[in-house]
C-alpha cells in the first residue's frame, strides 16, 4: 500500500521553499464523493481523496523526481455537518496511506472560532496518529477517507449538508496528544508556535463556507389489488415502490418474495429492483399448488441493501376448481364393432378434459360361459382422451368379442358410457351417459 508523502511543515515561510526544492505540495483534497449508505440507511458516506505528493509533472518530469521522507506530522481534517449528527469517535483510511484518525474536540472549537457554523450545523474535528512515511520516487500518493455520519435524530430534511477542510500540524514544540491550536485570526495562518495549519485546504474563506447537499432517498412498497388463481396456477401480485428523493446511482435492491402457504413457491418479478423517482410497479409470483384449499393467502415482497429493508405484504384470493364436464355427440356404430364417440371440452374448462371412457351393458345380460349360462353386466370397451379447452377429438371404442355376440344376439344393447374426469389436482368426476347400440344388418346371399 502507498504511504503518503512529506508535506507537513513547521513554518509557512518554509512551504515555498520545501515545495520547490522537493517537488512535494500540501495535501489537497482531489474528490468528494458523498453517499448515502445502503441507498436508503440514515447515515452519509463522505468518500474524500486527499493526494500529497504529486511528481507526475507533465511538463518537467525530471524536476520532481522524488518526494522526501518526513515523520512526526499528522494529518488534520475538519467536518461541518447538520447539528446532532452521529459522528464516528474514530475511523481508519480506507485505501492509500494507512491512516488512523481520532475525534478531536479542540479542533471541532477552533475550526468553530474561526469560521463559525451557521445556526443548524456544527463542526467536527480528527487528527490522525503520528505519520513517518518514507521518501517515494513513485507518481502521486493519496488516501482516502470515507466516514460515515449518522442522520441526525428526527432529522428529515430532503438533503444532508457537509463540508470538508484539511490541515496539518508537526510534533516538535508540541506532542500529539495535546490540543489543536490553530492561527490566531484566520484559518489559513499558522499557530504562533509555527506547528500547525488548520486550513490548508480549501484556500479561500467562501469554498469553507459552502455547503455541499446530499439528497436523501428512501424506499416504500405498497400492495396492489389481490389477484385470484385456481390451485396449481402462478399468481402475479402486483406492488409499488415509491423511491423519494434524487434518482439513486451505483446500486439497485436485492428483491426477495416469501408466502407462508405449504408447498407454494414465492419469487419476486425481478431479481433486483433500481426505482426512478416515484411510483415503480412492480410485482412478486406466486405458484399455488395444486392441492391448496380455496381461501387468502399472504405474499410479502422484501427490497433489501444491506443493513436497510423495506417491505410488504398482499394476498392471493384462492378459488376452488370447478368440477370437469365432457360434452357428448352423437356417436356412429360400425358394422365392424367399434362405436365412434364425438367428445368436446367446454371452452370455460380450466383444465384440460382428461380422463377415461368405460363402456358396459346397462344391466345384467345373459352370459355363456364354459357351457353354463347366468346374468352380468359385460364390459364393452374402454379408452382414454385428453382434451384441451375449447376442443374436440373422436374417441374410438371397439367391442370385445363377448359384447358383439351379445349384441349379435339381441340386436339391440342397452349400455352405459362412464366418463371419469381428472382435474390437476387429482379430484375425479365421474358422468354416466345412456346409449342403445343396434346390431347392423347382414345381407342375406342369394343363390342364383
Amino acid at each position: 500500500m502507498r504511504r503518503f508523502s512529506r508535506r507537513l511543515l513547521l513554518a509557512s515561510s518554509l512551504a515555498a521553499f520545501v515545495i520547490v526544492a522537493a517537488g512535494c505540495e500540501q495535501m489537497t483534497i482531489t474528490s468528494q464523493t458523498p453517499s448515502q449508505k445502503d441507498l436508503i440507511g440514515p447515515a452519509v458516506q463522505v468518500k474524500t481523496v486527499l493526494e500529497g505528493c504529486d511528481n507526475g509533472d507533465p511538463i518537467n518530469v525530471k524536476d520532481f523526481a522524488t518526494c522526501d521522507a518526513f515523520s512526526n506530522e499528522q494529518v488534520l481534517v475538519g467536518y461541518r455537518v447538520p447539528s446532532g449528527t452521529v459522528t464516528p469517535d474514530s475511523f481508519d483510511s480506507t485505501a492509500g496511506s494507512d491512516m488512523t484518525f481520532q475525534k478531536s474536540n479542540s479542533l471541532a472549537s477552533e475550526l468553530q472560532r474561526l469560521v463559525p457554523a451557521a445556526s443548524g450545523e456544527e463542526w467536527v474535528g480528527y487528527i490522525s496518529g503520528v505519520l513517518d512515511l518514507p521518501a517515494t520516487t513513485n507518481a502521486p500518493q493519496t488516501t482516502t477517507l470515507d466516514p460515515s455520519f449518522g442522520l441526525p435524530p428526527g432529522f428529515s430534511a430532503s438533503s444532508f449538508t457537509y463540508n470538508t477542510v484539511v490541515g496539518y500540524r508537526g510534533i516538535g514544540t508540541i506532542t500529539s496528544t495535546d490540543p489543536v491550536t490553530c492561527g490566531t485570526s484566520s484559518l489559513f495562518s499558522f499557530s504562533t508556535d509555527g506547528s500547525t495549519n488548520c486550513g490548508y485546504f480549501p484556500t479561500t474563506i467562501d469554498d469553507v463556507n459552502a455547503d455541499h447537499p446530499v439528497g436523501l432517498n428512501d424506499l416504500s412498497l405498497s400492495a396492489g389489488a389481490p389477484p385470484s388463481v385456481h390451485p396449481g396456477d402462478t399468481a402475479t401480485v402486483p406492488f409499488v415502490a415509491k423511491l423519494t428523493g434524487p434518482a439513486l446511482s451505483g446500486g439497485s435492491f436485492d428483491m426477495s418474495a416469501s408466502s407462508p402457504l405449504s408447498g407454494a413457491t414465492a419469487a419476486p418479478g425481478s431479481p433486483t429492483l433500481s426505482p426512478s423517482p416515484g411510483d415503480n410497479a412492480i410485482a412478486a409470483t406466486l405458484k399455488v399448488p395444486a392441492n391448496a384449499a380455496p381461501g387468502d393467502y399472504p405474499v410479502t415482497l422484501t427490497a433489501a441493501k444491506g443493513a436497510q429493508s423495506r417491505q410488504a405484504t398482499s394476498s392471493v384470493h384462492v378459488v376452488a376448481l370447478p368440477p370437469l364436464s365432457i360434452v357428448l355427440g352423437k356417436g356412429k356404430f360400425s358394422k365392424s364393432g367399434v362405436l365412434s364417440l364425438p367428445l368436446s371440452c367446454p371452452a370455460t374448462s380450466v383444465d384440460p378434459c382428461v380422463g377415461t371412457v368405460t363402456l358396459t351393458t346397462a344391466g345384467k345380460v345373459l352370459v355363456a360361459k364354459k357351457h353354463k349360462a347366468r346374468k352380468r353386466v359385460l364390459k364393452l370397451a374402454s379408452g382414454k382422451f385428453n382434451i384441451a379447452p375449447g376442443k374436440s377429438s373422436t374417441v374410438k371404442l371397439k367391442l370385445s368379442k363377448a359384447g358383439r355376440k351379445a349384441l349379435a344376439k339381441t340386436g339391440r344393447l342397452s349400455t352405459k358410457l362412464t366418463f371419469v374426469l381428472t382435474n390437476r389436482a387429482g379430484a375425479k368426476n365421474t358422468t354416466v351417459k345412456h346409449l342403445t347400440l343396434k346390431g347392423v344388418k347382414q345381407r342375406k346371399k342369394h343363390r342364383h
